[in-house]
């Protein structure tokens, strides 16, 4: 009998969830793009309406890019527009900033690519033997009959062989699975994810395979050992307590036990268990069976993911140990990656992009305003006087305005725009989608915080204020974004001229 195998396409959707759909054979074209008349619909504002289509020719898959506005690519090369090309399996297919997967795979695997494997096998499981196993069976089977005669012994003999064998084979193919679900996770975590990214997938794509309802990841800061909370799964309103004095919905015993002894640990079920004093039970908000999976790099952990099901107990148990050492490893390597790129493109003082990072992406964003005619502008502080800071309270001090302030943006900015330290005391906001009115209102927010806060040197405080160039992209800058650059810095340059502490948009007119 052949064996069936069946076409998949996998990614990970603005919801942050794995998303699986099979490619059926049957439909000459399959449609990709943002709108629910597509074929499959995805959800990201990188991907047009109607963004690539997928076709087949003598059971090949193809792909053709429909002029979509941020493109189509296939290992790092952007594809031509209404050009087919032939899909090879395990290919990765790029949509603006989504990652999507092609990948072949056996019929009697799940269409729901990260189904746990874990599962109990049923009595009435039919385990379908390759033809191999079978023929071995066969032969075993009228050896022992040629030899041995057909007496009960002998029978049972068999019977207790074959048993042996689809013990065998059950076991086989539940770590072929295991293999097969561990690549396809390593091909998406290690497709350029931001951390926030990487932490959030790689929680929910474990979540998946265990059958966890929630989890998190807590990673620590190497420089101050204190931990941080930085993914949720399904958690609600948690946080990290050093002084572990506030009551949880998750035990922080465990974490901390997961930090110091660098090993998985399971708790089967917490109803039970009465030697780890924060354990909640279920109706308190806590969970039934637990597992804590160590993040180790040189043999340290910096990380822990918390997973839990408060509905099963033994939801977790010993046999899924090797699964889930190869998936922190896995895991770990990527967040090592994501980690050393982060270093490269941030400054170490304010945690704020870098002067280079910040250029390429204004460049980019500035080809996507052009291109497409979306508002974007640029926005340069300079906080006022540093230099007298400096000098009256040492560069410790100064270093703690800077510090203050970039927090202050942080706090302010959203998830799609960009900050980044350009100068000892300068810096520049990319607000994308923001037009000249938008902007001035989110820098005065940001001027009027500084300027109300206190910060304490000592008994003293001191109060910092900025100033402020705001400029917004138009059709004269075309793809140069030093012209833009440029005008936010003569908008600064009037604010500062005109007494510092307030913003300034630029004006041909007064330029």
């Amino acid at each position: 009998m052949a064996q069936i195998i069946n076409h998949y396409l996998s990614w990970i959707d603005s919801d942050k969830e794995l998303h699986c759909e099979v490619l059926q054979p049957t439909k000459s074209t399959i449609s990709v793009g943002r709108t629910e008349l597509a074929d499959i619909e995805v959800f990201n504002t990188s991907v047009s309406r109607h963004h690539l289509e997928l076709s087949w020719q003598q059971g090949c898959l193809r792909i053709k890019d429909l002029k979509s506005s941020f493109g189509t690519w296939i290992d790092n090369v952007r594809l031509i527009a209404d050009k087919y090309k032939t899909l090879n399996t395990d290919t990765e297919i790029r949509l603006g900033n989504l990652s999507m997967w092609y990948e072949l795979r056996s019929g009697d695997e799940s269409q729901e690519m990260m189904q746990t494997c874990f599962h109990t096998p049923k009595v009435n499981d039919e385990i379908e033997l390759s033809s191999e196993i079978n023929n071995f069976r066969v032969k075993l089977q009228l050896l022992l009959q040629e030899n041995f005669g057909d007496n009960t012994v002998n029978i049972q003999l068999i019977e207790s062989i074959n048993e042996e064998l689809l013990e065998l084979v059950s076991a086989q193919e539940r770590r072929l699975k295991e293999q097969r679900i561990l690549n396809s996770i390593s091909h998406i975590l290690n497709r350029s994810l931001t951390l926030s990214e990487l932490l959030k997938t790689s929680l929910n794509l474990v979540s998946k395979v265990l059958n966890a309802e929630r989890g998190f990841v807590v990673l620590r800061n190497p420089k101050d050992n204190k931990n941080e909370i930085l993914a949720l799964r399904y958690f609600d309103k948690i946080r990290w307590s050093d002084e572990n004095i506030t009551p949880q919905k998750f035990s922080q015993i465990l974490v901390n036990r997961c930090f110091k002894q660098n090993k998985i640990l399971i708790i089967g079920d917490t109803q039970v268990v009465n030697t780890i004093n924060d354990l909640k039970n279920v109706k308190q908000g806590g969970g039934r069976s637990i597992v804590v999976i160590p993040l180790v790099q040189d043999g340290n952990v910096v990380g822990v993911i918390y997973l839990d099901n408060q509905q099963q107990p033994h939801n977790f148990d010993i046999q899924q140990i090797p699964f889930l050492t190869t998936y922190a490893a896995h895991t770990s390597i990527a967040l090592h990656n994501t980690l050393l790129y982060k270093r490269a493109i941030t400054d170490d003082l304010t945690q704020l992009y870098t002067r280079q990072h910040i250029d390429e992406g204004l460049a980019l964003e500035i080809q996507r305003a052009g291109r497409h005619n979306h508002d974007l502008s640029v926005l340069i502080f300079d906080l006022d006087h540093f230099k007298q800071v400096n000098d009256n309270y040492g560069h410790s001090t100064g270093d703690q305005v800077l510090q203050t302030f970039s927090t202050i943006i942080k706090d302010h900015i959203r998830d799609c725009d960009m900050a980044g330290r350009i100068g000892g005391e300068e810096f520049v906001v990319i607000l994308t989608n923001t037009d000249s009115k938008g902007a001035k209102i989110f820098a005065e927010r940001i001027r009027l915080a500084i300027e109300n806060e206190d910060i304490k040197k000592d008994e003293q405080i001191i109060q910092v204020t900025v100033s402020v160039g705001v400029a917004s992209y138009q059709a004269r800058h075309g793809d140069k974004a030093l012209l833009l650059l440029e005008d936010a810095d003569k908008a600064l340059y009037q604010a500062k001229e005109k007494g510092r502490n307030q913003t300034v948009c630029f004006s041909e007119e007064n330029s």
